[in-house]
């Protein structure tokens, strides 16, 4: 047997493998086909799986008898990052907020529920994983699992129910819809209704961000309450009667509580998108203060591991 036919297989891919294969998160079916960086880096060649039947998409995953909300609750706490208003960046601080967590040693899924076309989050793997029951999984960093929507969805009751996944200590939720989409879903969807352990509102410093930011913040406090909300504004360092003048009376309280953190608005030069590297180290400490802050209120993310 010529040797040139035998397929060629980097260390990083052959580690992910094995704690894919470890943890029970491999498809049984795949084929290995290179990333469109295939040139550029060897490393973000991908064990890709065929994707699910479409009558599959929405249902349990396959072998067990977990709703929504427990598949969700079985994988850690769950932190649910929703962007107050268009463009305000939750994405980045989704995955800021998971690099963070990987950086203490706490293991982390992120659940991107955007329709792929509207997905932050396409290229920030590593390594692929494989899809099996409408997502398609992939590894970044030391620890952090990035599950992402497979197929078009065009409405939130589209998005298939989560994959099950054991050893995780907290999953981030990118909801990836408005939050007008969020609310007019109802009991529809499992985005907007699973209990969540803390909710992130991500907006930026102007008057109608600030403004949709406090109508966001009563819809979010009345499911979640007060203590479960943090928001982070990106584009300001700090708070400041200019930029903040049109804060509303929910704001203000959030601030004096605390609650309001604040990270830099990165050039494209800096942050040109989200791909498989880590982010600029200008969001290190910002983000090492979010996941603080969430600490302080869902307590210590490993306390439960067995």
């Amino acid at each position: 047997m010529s040797t040139s036919t035998v397929p060629r297989y980097s260390t990083r891919e052959l580690q992910a493998a094995a704690a894919a294969l470890a943890a029970g998160t491999f498809s049984t079916t795949s084929t290995r086909t290179a990333t469109a960086d295939a040139a550029e880096d060897q490393d973000s060649q991908a064990i890709a799986a065929p994707p699910a039947a479409a009558e599959d998409r929405g249902r349990a995953p396959r072998g067990t008898d977990r709703t929504p909300d427990e598949a969700v609750a079985a994988t850690g706490a769950l932190v649910r990052v929703r962007a107050a208003n268009a463009g305000a960046g939750a994405s980045t601080i989704a995955l800021a907020l998971a690099d963070a967590a990987d950086a203490a040693g706490i293991r982390t899924r992120v659940l991107d529920t955007a329709a792929p076309a509207w997905s932050g989050l396409l290229g920030a793997t590593v390594t692929e994983l494989g899809a099996a029951e409408g997502w398609r999984r992939g590894r970044r960093g030391d620890g952090v699992l990035i599950d992402r929507v497979e197929d078009p969805v065009r409405v939130l009751g589209e998005v298939p129910r989560p994959r099950s996944v054991d050893g995780v200590d907290l999953t981030v939720l990118d909801a990836g819809w408005s939050m007008r989409e969020l609310a007019a879903s109802g009991a529809g969807s499992w985005v907007a209704t699973t209990p969540a352990r803390a909710e992130v509102l991500v907006t930026r410093p102007h008057g109608l961000a600030l403004s949709q930011t406090e109508a966001a913040l009563a819809d979010v406090e009345d499911q979640l309450g007060r203590d479960g909300v943090v928001v982070v504004v990106v584009g300001a360092a700090r708070w400041s009667d200019r930029e903040f003048a049109a804060a509303g009376r929910l704001l203000r309280t959030a601030r004096q509580q605390e609650a309001v953190l604040f990270m830099p608005l990165l050039p494209a030069k800096a942050l040109p998108g989200l791909g498989p590297d880590p982010l600029p180290k200008q969001l290190t400490s910002p983000s090492q203060r979010l996941l603080e802050r969430i600490t302080t209120i869902t307590g210590p993310l490993t306390a439960n591991r067995t």
